[in-house]
């Protein structure tokens, strides 16, 4: 009898084989297909609203905030959809621009903006940038 056909080298060699595909496997799922989570999940949600009604010639509204300690967040959106959503990380005091533009032609106009986000949703309205 040939000793690599006996039941206990069958055994060991897939008992050891089994041990090392799941070892390998569960570092390459924890390493490889596992995405990272974002650091931080949104504290609040900013709703900027404006009439779209008086949206004019066909544009996009986009608004661009950032806070005390620098983080930027920005969206834009067509002007006739009347509202934009702006997922921010913390509460405080923002400061950014709120403008229309069109591609092709850039910025039509603008206005300096602040904002105190102390809510979990913030709801806005602010003039129609034309």
């Amino acid at each position: 009898m040939n000793f690599a056909d006996s039941p206990p080298v069958w055994i060991a060699s897939t008992l050891a084989l089994t041990v090392v595909f799941w070892t390998l496997f569960g570092t390459c799922v924890g390493g490889c297909v596992d995405a990272p989570l974002a650091n931080e999940p949104p504290q609040a949600k900013i709703v900027a609203t404006w009439d779209p009604l008086s949206c004019g010639a066909p544009h996009r509204v986009a608004v661009e905030l950032e806070d005390q300690d620098g983080r930027a967040v920005s969206a834009s959106t067509a002007c006739p959809t009347g509202s934009l959503t702006l997922d921010v990380r913390q509460f405080g005091v923002y400061f950014g621009r709120i403008y229309a533009w069109e591609l092709g032609t850039g910025e039509r106009s603008g206005e300096q903006v602040s904002l105190v986000v102390d809510e979990p949703v913030v709801r806005w309205q602010v003039e129609t940038p034309k």
